[in-house]
């Protein structure tokens, strides 16, 4: 590297700001090739041979018209000395110039003609050069038109709307921005992908009657331009970003109102349309606490990120969002019903939901924006942190919420859900590639698995390290790029430096957080106890609901408890499964034990069945004596073993006949989903559908009598929770009880409107209200829907307008998703599983309509992937043989009419269908016999065979 060349670099450094850890050399010294493009292949990627230090965005927006005028220019670096093409993403609709310049200005020749092109598949921008250039820093200027996209679920910039009178006829129109993970592309020309990180300065042109725009920073300057036409147009320049990848740029463009708080000069702002304005003070109040909260913990102040620039905190709520939230830096996007809170209409539920997900998109300012994935692959680094902070930055703020208990029952249950699939993937997945791929990648596995994995590292090493190695991460990799490797290196630096592992026989930290990155799924411990000699023998597997099992390894770090010196506090793990097996010794003596502490570890237990048996006896004797969370743990397992055939139906049953006394939320949370799995697979035999149904009413007794049907005023957070979940249930199973109530709840409202349900019960009386009731207390409902102003209340009435058990009002309802404004584009699909969750009877009502309006779903719903979430849907609820034939006949007769993988997703429904049959086929005479006894079980379950077979060979042919 010549002097020639270094010193223009470190001027233009000099103009764009400090850029960390000299740039050039250590850009320069990581490429090993020479290359004559800077395109990958295949074309989804492009090289790190070229790499942009700053870009300037210009839109001229034209909001009416649906467009944009743009030009934006790109400051980079090559590292090439014969690159004669530059490439770069772009997904606009026309490009009218480019023009390349080099560091003194002078402009580099192109080709004549092909100067440039375009590629609308792979979204690329080929610049195509005369000559071939030397290694150096040039200005790419590029000009071009784009389009506001009229579908929000499109991304990119697009266009929403809302409501300015009560009955919804006058229409105000806004445009936005949703750019992760490819979709910046759309909005400007640049290098769309995390790795390529960059200053940006953005303006804005607008109309003048519009409020001032919005985007990552704070407006700097102010210009009024007149148009040839005569009209006149503000144009806002804004202060200059962080480095930053481009996915998380936003702006906006609209008519909206703020709420702005600066308290110790830490300004806080929550952006909405004007009606709902009085919503914003809830998450004004828990937005500064968990921005203080992290600013704290991580030891890196929020504010400061701005790189001498003041750093914004603004969040925003959209009536149009694809996504539930968007971390951009400054400028939060959520969906409305999720940050707006109304005292009187929020329930808690939403409230937490408000409250977690500020917390989320905040905690991504450090893990995301500060510190960047290099790549997709590891969006873990990414979003595993913040679904960890969304619980316990939140429980930091706010304890009353239970949400460091939550963490259990939301994340953890669910992440092991998803898990038990064969097609699990894992957290770091090479087969990340192409943008479908990218898609993909956003899935439980990132978020809910990386969390819990997050999670057991915290117990594993101890807070305080936990929280220096996280310290260590951000500090050192600030405004740069993270990976595994980097993550690793900070761990062992901070477990070094407090011997946080000191107790353990040649176990690496880096080896233990590692398998559980590489690894698909997740392991069951098997545990078998010899009580004689106090001998536990532990062996792990990954576990799969069904297919072979993989030869998997984990490092699993191991807690236990045991009968007769009961410690559930304590989850620093005692040792580290490392192999396929090994051995624990505990005294002698015949007592039982618990594996996974408080669930701190990610990992199921199975147990032999007569240390089953133990505990089993000791749950019915003193449930109390186990932790909640280990109770909840233990529910959600072993219902698991009785779908995978691990523990028998007998000994599961065994196990769960404490739930007849049990009344704790966390428990009932870990039971409930599972059970109505249960339930379900039992729907075409309807005397053992009848029978299990009673046998759940007989187990909730204790926990509804205990709960009541009204809310009181020093109800803890778990207990409101749980008298939702438990009525919910208990309202779908037709419990005398809670029917009756909800109807007088109902009916109460109907004759004084103003006498409204208490917002946390709303959910089972509003639909226990339409399920009994006449086209009359639809439409009643229907119209409060229309006129609400708050939008997480609307998904409650929408939920439970899906209740209605009259096929007339159902199709009504159906078709609304069609053509109503009022139902917004990211609930369209809702409104058929709610017509499914609202009744067993409406099955048939769903899909007649799918047979009559599947190409109008795929145009009004989205497209065709909406098309594709409507027919999966669909897999849960084909428990009747006459409804999978027909469905089955549907699909094949539309085959050429269904696009890209929508009839592929309709066999995968069939093929799920007739799975859950398979199952119910072997296991039905089981529950029957503990239902009701062995010999009335034959003459129940054997037609069930013979209908199998009829499906199958009708599936053959």
């Amino acid at each position: 590297m010549g002097s020639s060349i270094l010193l223009p670099v470190l001027a233009l450094v000099f103009l764009v700001g400090a850029i960390h850890s000299s740039p050039y050399d250590e850009f320069r010294s990581s490429i090993v090739e020479f290359y004559d493009t800077n395109l990958d292949e295949p074309k989804y990627r492009l090289k790190d041979n070229v790499k942009p230090l700053r870009q300037t965005v210009d839109l001229d927006v034209y909001l009416d018209e649906d467009r944009f005028d743009g030009e934006t220019s790109i400051y980079i670096l090559t590292a090439d000395n014969d690159m004669k093409q530059i490439v770069l993403h772009q997904n606009v609709v026309s490009i009218s110039s480019v023009s390349v310049f080099n560091v003194t200005g002078a402009p580099v020749p192109l080709q004549t003609p092909g100067a440039f092109e375009t590629d609308p598949y792979y979204e690329i921008l080929m610049i195509n050069l005369a000559n071939p250039i030397p290694v150096g820093e040039y200005t790419l200027k590029i000009v071009y038109k784009g389009r506001i996209n009229t579908n929000p679920l499109d991304r990119g910039f697009y266009k929403g709307y809302y409501f300015t009178d009560s009955s919804n006829t006058k229409m105000e129109y806004y445009a936005t921005t949703q750019f992760q993970p490819y979709h910046a592309r759309k909005a400007f020309p640049c290098f769309d992908e995390p790795q390529f990180k960059s200053y940006f300065t953005i303006s804005i042109t607008r109309p003048e009657d519009f409020s001032q725009s919005y985007s990552n920073m704070a407006i700097e300057k102010f210009e009024t331009i007149v148009k040839e036409d005569g009209s006149t147009r503000v144009r806002e320049t804004f202060y200059r970003t962080p480095i930053v990848s481009a996915y998380l740029l936003a702006f906006h463009v609209s008519k909206f109102v703020e709420t702005q708080v600066n308290v110790d000069n830490k300004p806080f702002g929550v952006i909405s349309r004007p009606g709902p304005v009085d919503q914003h003070a809830y998450a004004i109040r828990l937005g500064q606490l968990t921005t203080n909260w992290l600013s704290t913990k991580l030891k890196f102040d929020y504010y400061a990120m701005g790189e001498g620039v003041a750093m914004k905190n603004d969040h925003i709520a959209l009536p149009d969002f694809p996504s539930g939230a968007m971390e951009n830096w400054g400028m939060v996007n959520y969906r409305e019903a999720y940050l707006l809170y109304d005292e009187q209409n929020t329930n808690l539920q939403n409230q937490i939901f408000i409250a977690t997900i500020i917390s989320h998109e905040m905690a991504h300012k450090w893990f995301g924006n500060l510190v960047t994935c290099f790549w997709w692959s590891n969006l873990w680094l990414n979003e595993s942190f913040a679904s960890f902070f969304e619980y316990f930055s939140t429980h930091g703020a706010d304890p009353s919420l239970e949400l460091d208990d939550q963490f259990v029952v939301d994340h953890v249950h669910s992440a092991l859900a998803a898990d038990a699939s064969s097609g699990a993937t894992p957290m770091n997945w090479t087969g990340v590639v192409t943008n479908p791929s990218i898609n993909a990648h956003f899935s439980t596995t990132s978020y809910a698995k990386g969390a819990s994995v997050l999670r057991m590292m915290e117990h594993f090493v101890g807070s305080t390290t936990f929280y220096k190695a996280l310290e260590y991460y951000l500090r050192e990799n600030q405004y740069q790029l993270g990976d595994p490797k980097k993550m690793y290196a900070a761990f062992e630096t901070a477990v070094a430096e407090d011997g946080s592992l000191s107790q353990y026989t040649n176990v690496k930290i880096t080896d233990v957080f590692d398998s559980w990155i590489q690894n698909p799924g997740a392991p069951v411990v098997h545990v078998n106890v010899d009580h004689s000699t106090g001998v536990i023998t532990v062996k792990q597997e990954r576990y799969q609901l069904s297919g072979i099992r993989p030869n998997t390894l984990w490092q699993i770090p191991l807690t236990y408890t045991r009968g007769d010196d009961v410690d559930f506090s304590n989850t620093k793990p005692s040792t580290v499964l490392v192999g396929e097996s090994t051995t624990i010794n505990k005294p002698a003596g015949h007592e039982w034990v618990i594996f996974n502490v408080a669930q701190s570890g990610y990992y199921r237990v199975n147990y032999d069945d007569h240390s089953w048996e133990m505990i089993a006896g000791g749950l019915r004797t003193s449930r109390e004596a186990v932790h909640k969370l280990n109770r909840a743990q233990i529910v959600n397992d072993v219902l698991y073993f009785l779908r995978s055939g691990d523990v028998s139906i007998e000994r599961a049953f065994d196990v769960l006949a404490f739930l007849k006394e049990e009344t704790d939320y966390y428990v009932w949370a870990g039971a409930i989903g599972q059970l109505t799995w249960l339930r379900r697979r039992t729907e075409h035999i309807p005397a053992l559908y009848n029978e299990f149904s009673a046998y759940l009413l007989e187990q909730m007794d204790a926990v509804i009598n205990q709960l009541g049907y009204n809310e009181n005023p020093s109800d803890s957070t778990s207990t409101i929770l749980n008298r939702v979940q438990i009525l919910n249930f208990a309202c779908t199973l037709g419990h005398e009880g809670c029917v009756t109530d909800s109807l007088a709840k109902w009916k109460a409202f109907r004759e004084t409107p103003t006498n409204l349900v208490h917002k946390n019960l709303r959910r089972h009386v509003y639909c226990v209200g339409v399920r009994e009731g006449d086209r009359t207390d639809y439409d009643f409902l229907w119209q409060r829907y229309n006129s609400s102003q708050n939008t997480a209340d609307m998904v409650v009435m929408l939920r439970a307008l899906g209740c209605t058990k009259d096929e007339a009002t159902l199709q009504h309802y159906l078709q609304q998703s069609l053509y109503s404004s009022s139902i917004r584009i990211h609930d369209k699909t809702n409104v058929v599983s709610y017509a499914l969750l609202g009744n067993q009877e409406n099955v048939k009502g769903v899909l007649n309509f799918i047979y009559n309006n599947y190409e109008s779903i795929r145009t009004q719903y989205g497209g065709s992937a909406r098309l594709e979430t409507v027919l999966s849907t669909l897999a849960a609820y084909l428990t009747d043989f006459s409804d999978i034939v027909a469905f089955q006949s549907w699909l094949y007769s539309n085959q050429l009419k269904l696009e890209g993988t929508e009839f592929r997703t309709g066999v995968n429904v069939i093929n799920s269908a007739i799975s859950n049959l398979d199952w119910a086929s072997k296991n039905a005479i089981g529950l029957n016999a503990f239902l009701i006894g062995r010999n009335a079980a034959a003459s129940v379950i054997a037609p069930i065979t013979l209908l199998i077979a009829a499906v199958a060979m009708h599936l053959l042919r």
